[in-house]
């Protein structure tokens, strides 16, 4: 059977050449994702600052340094960048093998006339796979091996990591690429290899393709339960909580996409012909055949929409939910800030002690908090981690904020004593009078008693230490001014004598409104980097892969469309036919995505809370209307140059041939 794969695929090159294409555009997609996360594994931890040991409740004593150089945020968009890579893969592989079984069924059918049996179908099938796999995970290699030094590049020059990346080794990452590509391509096989084992002999006297039995019993079963495992999930996740409602929402929409998929072949050509109605007025002869053929052809129609379905709820959900977490933020920071003004230093770094004083003199100021940052180590029941605190008056804090208070009173800290978030005593089972025990690298373990729990969403940190805490000597970046009210409206005014009066070479104060407005232009620009980083590799992909498999599809489609050339239909009118078929086809998979990122938005949006209002929900419009676009011309383009070409080459001798 091996000789008649190898002569299969070389005869076949067209249908073969999507899968080539798609695995190994595949593997080098992954190759990449893992060279560059290689390469934020190579930087050293360790920045040789000072340490501080805790024992955490096991008795077991831990010791962490603290300047080490965080590489979590960037390592954690790589990560995400591989997952939203890994999904689209697997579902092209995946639906781009059982795609190319699904053309050849009259093929299968007369091997089966023909005496063999369906052990010897799946191991045709299995070699069709690794003649293909095998060179286009070679490729993907090199195109790999090529890529990833540009990428760790480009990667580091978006400023995304807090130290420079160089590219490592590409052995591990490049056999780590090649064997996923391996192991996607012969799952997918086998999968489809089983489907092309049931064929019966009498698929050889078949005329249509596609049109028998489309719902097999595994795809029936696979996406009823990707339904309802993604229908849970994002059910579950405006009640989760926002750091739990993540990955709900995220995975519970994807699996609502994957089932959207499975499920085509049952719901897509119903929709479809309400689609193409209009179609059938305007267009008479061409919409109507355009209107029956993805009627007829289940398979091909789920096929052509999958690839759009994939990269729109995939990128859709991720922009959406990365985008609406930092609008959330944002509305929430606004509404609990009651300051009228940010005084910050003029040339960044810290705000020195005496500005603070100085600003607390003047008498048109009621209060000033100015929160100093610092890291430090957490002693748990069994671990010890680091965690972001502040050294802090969280009776000045709640002046300039809204802050409520869950437990505990609300008043300065003495030594010895701390305040919490609502987050950090939730996630670590803490409360008023509790102990926490906390140390300053570079300094001693201290037990602190809890006396506050504090909600005020991002401007209360985790821990709020008293000021003098042992080993800490931090300064504040900024200071949040709370006028009093003769001063309240003119606040601007107010802002401008500031600044003159300590200093406009050391401070600026800006009314609070101004300052987060330029606070949300530099997050957006920094959460576009992370967007593209996560999106842009795998939605290239994905437009390759639309182009591949409408390639697959025209690749088998000769005699159909010699035979309507033969009854009459003018080549205008196929062309048309091309047309509408890419156009209603693409639509659909836009709309569909629309709605499966559209229910697990607004699950993940539920979960958000904002002082005294609603979580606002923002979508990435230019980015996805971008995305849509492509993906519809690049179905157009492909599909009117294959209608083309086959008007080109038919003839009677197509009707009666074999293809």
């Amino acid at each position: 059977m091996w000789r008649i794969s190898l002569w299969s695929v070389r005869h076949y090159w067209a249908l073969f050449a999507g899968t080539f294409v798609a695995l190994a555009l595949g593997v080098a997609l992954i190759g990449v994702s893992a060279s560059a996360l290689a390469a934020t594994w190579a930087v050293p931890a360790s920045g040789g600052g000072p340490s501080v040991t805790l024992t955490d409740g096991t008795g077991t004593a831990r010791t962490l340094s603290g300047g080490d150089v965080d590489m979590g945020g960037v390592q954690s968009v790589l990560a995400m960048a591989g997952v939203v890579s890994a999904f689209v893969t697997v579902f092209v592989i995946a639906g781009t093998c059982a795609f190319g079984i699904a053309l050849r069924r009259r093929d299968m059918g007369l091997l089966r006339l023909v005496g063999a049996g369906g052990p010897q179908v799946r191991r045709m099938v299995l070699g069709e796979s690794l003649a293909v796999a095998v060179p286009a995970a070679l490729v993907g290699c090199v195109l790999a091996a090529v890529s990833a030094p540009v990428a760790v590049e480009a990667l580091d020059g978006t400023g995304l990591s807090p130290v420079a990346l160089r590219p490592g080794p590409l052995l591990w990452p490049l056999v780590f690429a090649a064997g996923s590509g391996l192991l996607m391509a012969v799952l997918g096989m086998l999968a489809a290899s089983r489907r092309a084992a049931r064929v019966r002999p009498t698929e050889a006297l078949r005329e249509a393709d596609l049109d028998a039995r489309t719902m097999t019993a595994g795809r029936g079963v696979t996406g009823v339960l990707a339904l309802v495992t993604g229908a849970v999930m994002v059910a579950l996740a405006p009640g989760a909580g926002s750091e739990a409602a993540t990955p709900l929402a995220l995975f519970g929409t994807m699996a609502l996409a994957v089932a959207a998929t499975l499920l085509g072949p049952v719901y897509l050509p119903p929709l479809l012909r309400l689609m193409a109605l209009p179609l059938r007025w305007a267009d008479p002869v061409a919409g109507r055949l355009a209107a029956e053929s993805v009627r007829t052809s289940r398979r091909r129609t789920a096929s052509l929409v999958g690839p759009v379905l994939a990269i729109l709820s995939t990128v859709g959900v991720f922009t959406t939910v990365l985008s609406t977490t930092g609008a959330a933020t944002e509305a929430d920071d606004r509404a609990r800030t009651v300051a009228q003004l940010v005084v910050e230093p003029a040339r960044g770094g810290a705000l020195p002690a005496d500005v603070v004083a100085a600003v607390r003199a003047d008498p048109r100021v009621a209060a000033v908090s100015a929160p100093a940052p610092l890291e430090v180590a957490v002693a748990g029941p069994h671990s010890v981690w680091k965690e972001q605190a502040a050294v802090a008056d969280p009776a000045a804090l709640a002046r300039t904020h809204r802050i409520t208070v869950v437990g505990g009173s609300l008043g300065p800290l003495r030594p010895g004593t701390v305040a919490v978030s609502r987050e950090f005593a939730d996630w670590y089972g803490h409360r008023a009078g509790s102990t926490v025990t906390y140390g300053v690298f570079g300094g001693e373990p201290v037990e602190a008693r809890v006396v506050a729990v504090l909600d005020g969403g991002s401007a209360v940190p985790p821990l709020l230490l008293p000021p003098g805490a042992r080993g800490a000597a931090p300064a504040p970046a900024r200071a949040a001014v709370l006028l009093d009210p003769g001063a309240a409206g003119s606040a601007r005014e107010v802002a401008a004598d500031l600044t003159a009066r300590v200093g406009a070479d050391r401070v600026r104060a800006v009314p609070s409104a101004e300052w987060f407005g330029r606070a949300a232009s530099d997050q957006d620009r920094l959460n576009r980097l992370v967007l593209a980083v996560l999106t842009v590799p795998a939605s290239l992909y994905a437009l390759i892969a639309v182009a591949g498999t409408l390639v697959m599809s025209y690749s088998r489609r000769g005699r159909e469309v010699a035979g309507m050339r033969m009854l009459g239909v003018s080549a205008a009118q196929v062309r048309r036919m091309a047309l509408w078929e890419t156009l209603s086809t693409s639509l659909l998979g836009v709309g569909i995505a629309a709605a499966v990122v559209a229910v697990g938005a607004r699950a993940y949006r539920g979960a958000l809370t904002v002082f005294g209002g609603e979580a606002p929900l923002r979508v990435e419009w230019g980015m996805l209307g971008a995305l849509t676009a492509a993906c519809v011309a690049v179905g157009v383009l492909v599909s009117l140059a294959a209608t083309g070409r086959l008007l080109r080459h038919v003839s009677v001798a197509t009707v009666t041939s074999r293809q």
